[in-house]
């Protein structure tokens, strides 16, 4: 005979919003509260058509941009007359996705091959690559006496000196403060931001989703249920904290970071936070401990309703949803924590 009680509402009690403050901003990836100080501009440039994510729900923020990737963002912002009719680059087949955009921004004088039949459309792409295209897309020109305030400027490229310049004197490249780091890749988190500044300003600031306050019947927020779904599938890796990989206090942390609750790192500490309620009284949300063998805490989950719930076990090796008759016949429950 199951434990867990049946809920009302088919099975789904989530997760309302305060309800006497404004209503927090809303962003379209689960990973912007991993880039405060890029998640404005990357809203502003999903809205506009201009970015996308890796899929509908991650952006990937510090993945490195391509040169195929750079040109196919850029190819949709600019347009400028056609100077080059030929096509030249063997390794950019009309069959390829980039195909069209690496094709106009090549015909628009924009970008050039590292060879004069090579391309490389794979290769990451440098800041000061990025910066030499990026100059020459908007016209950005180098002007006056300006000294560059980047610690390690000597670094950066002859033929790259002026458009970073350029850039930089333009307010573009603030985000990278002292260190320019030319020969580091540039990030999609960092293109967004240089996009956003030159397209439509300085961003918004980051606006974190505020604190859930209470459970409601009446407002049924799918928040809890599309963060964890975003997530099904990361790896397990011991100690993990982030999509890269999570271990059972990670995910849980994770989760619930991303509806504005911290909860403490570890699964014991976690055990500290909230009301207790009972194993039949169990809610979507609560969080079941586990002593798996060890005499004490040792595993956590977030129940998601029909006797069911999300969590990363290292015998799973990943993110997964599993029905709890099996961790309720083979291992103790220490307790139900509701963190709200």
């Amino acid at each position: 005979m199951k434990c867990i009680r049946k809920l009302s509402l088919s099975g789904l009690l989530i997760f309302s919003l305060f309800s006497n403050t404004a209503m927090a901003k809303e962003y379209h990836f689960q990973d912007a509260g991993q880039i405060p100080w890029a998640a404005s501009s990357v809203e502003k440039l999903h809205q506009e058509g201009i970015m996308n994510g890796i899929n509908d729900t991650q952006f990937s923020p510090h993945t490195p941009m391509t040169r195929a990737q750079l040109a196919t963002v850029l190819a949709k912002v600019v347009n400028k007359p056609m100077i080059k009719q030929a096509f030249p680059f063997e390794d950019v087949l009309s069959n390829q996705w980039y195909y069209p955009s690496v094709k106009k921004m090549y015909g628009m004088g924009l970008i050039k091959g590292i060879s004069e039949t090579e391309f490389d459309p794979n290769r990451q792409i440098t800041r000061e690559e990025a910066a030499v295209i990026l100059a020459r897309t908007f016209d950005y020109s180098y002007k006056g006496l300006y000294s560059l305030p980047f610690g390690d400027k000597k670094n950066i490229s002859a033929w790259a000196f002026n458009s970073v310049t350029a850039l930089t004197q333009k307010g573009v490249f603030a985000l990278f403060q002292n260190q320019f780091q030319p020969k580091k890749a540039i990030t999609r988190a960092e293109l967004a931001v240089i996009l956003h500044h030159v397209l439509y300003g300085e961003p918004e600031p980051y606006d974190p989703p505020k604190k859930l306050a209470s459970r409601s019947n009446e407002l049924i927020d799918q928040r809890l249920n599309k963060v964890i779904h975003t997530v099904l599938g990361v790896p397990y890796v011991y100690g993990g904290t982030t999509t890269k990989g999570f271990d059972c206090s990670g995910f849980t942390g994770y989760v619930y970071k991303q509806l504005g609750v911290d909860l403490p790192r570890d699964s014991r500490s976690q055990f500290t936070v909230g009301e207790k309620v009972s194993l039949s009284e169990m809610a979507k949300g609560d969080l079941i401990f586990f002593d798996t063998g060890g005499g004490s805490i040792s595993h956590v989950g977030i129940y998601v309703g029909n006797d069911k719930m999300a969590h990363a076990a290292s015998s799973q090796s990943e993110v997964k949803i599993d029905n709890l008759e099996w961790y309720l016949k083979n291992y103790k429950v220490v307790g139900v924590k509701r963190p709200m």
